[in-house]
């Protein structure tokens, strides 16, 4: 079986994933681990006030997620420079704006109304955490804050926090977007000794002159 004789530098490469494909993976990757932190959260709710997660905040992140995957699938089929017409920029503009609206408005919203309402997250309620047995009778965050906690502080570090989300994931999402048209770097096979592997009957530029 022959091989095909190349001319130049031909070296052999093996293609990678498409950049934009590796970034929308750890969006998602990244995704799970913010819903993993809130999962904690609702348990440690249900744990001490007995309490399950509340509908609202909850089907507003899904709804989040769901207007969110629009646009990362759109991402990875766009191609740069690609016209837009006056109505496509008309409706993208409005769904973009409702979706930083939701992200901003309403998803803080549904957690300040749940803890100041369900939760009853007030500044006069300590958070002491459960006892552990060595803290002399104190709860764990009692005992190893030197400061006092109370849920109403702890309420809006998780409203920060949601904003902190969602300020990040709305970078995240326009810097993937910029750069969905990269292409993938090509691996290039190298021998055990790290040196690049050329094929068969291929001669480097320059080397007879």
């Amino acid at each position: 079986m022959e091989r095909s004789a190349g001319t130049g530098s031909e070296e052999v490469g093996m293609s990678t994933a498409r950049p934009v494909d590796i970034a929308v993976r750890r969006f998602w990757m990244a995704t799970g681990a913010v819903i993993g932190f809130f999962v904690v959260v609702f348990a440690w709710i249900g744990y001490t006030q007995e309490k399950g997660p509340n509908v609202a905040f909850t089907l507003s992140v899904l709804a989040t997620l769901a207007m969110t995957a629009p646009i990362l699938w759109l991402m990875k089929r766009r191609p740069v420079g690609a016209t837009l017409s006056w109505g496509e920029a008309l409706l993208s503009s409005t769904y973009i704006f409702l979706l930083m609206f939701w992200i901003y408005g309403v998803v803080p919203h549904q957690w300040l109304t749940y803890a100041d309402s369900e939760l009853a997250w007030r500044a006069d309620r300590i958070v002491r955490g459960p006892d552990l047995g060595f803290t002399s009778g104190e709860g764990i965050f009692e005992w190893a804050f030197p400061f006092t906690l109370t849920y109403l502080v702890l309420r809006d570090i998780i409203a920060v926090l949601i904003y902190g989300i969602g300020l990040v994931g709305n970078v995240a999402l326009w810097a993937m977007w910029q750069n969905r048209g990269k292409e993938a770097e090509v691996a290039i096979e190298r021998s055990e000794y790290g040196r690049p592997l050329v094929r068969e009957g291929a001669t480097s530029q320059g080397a007879m002159t």
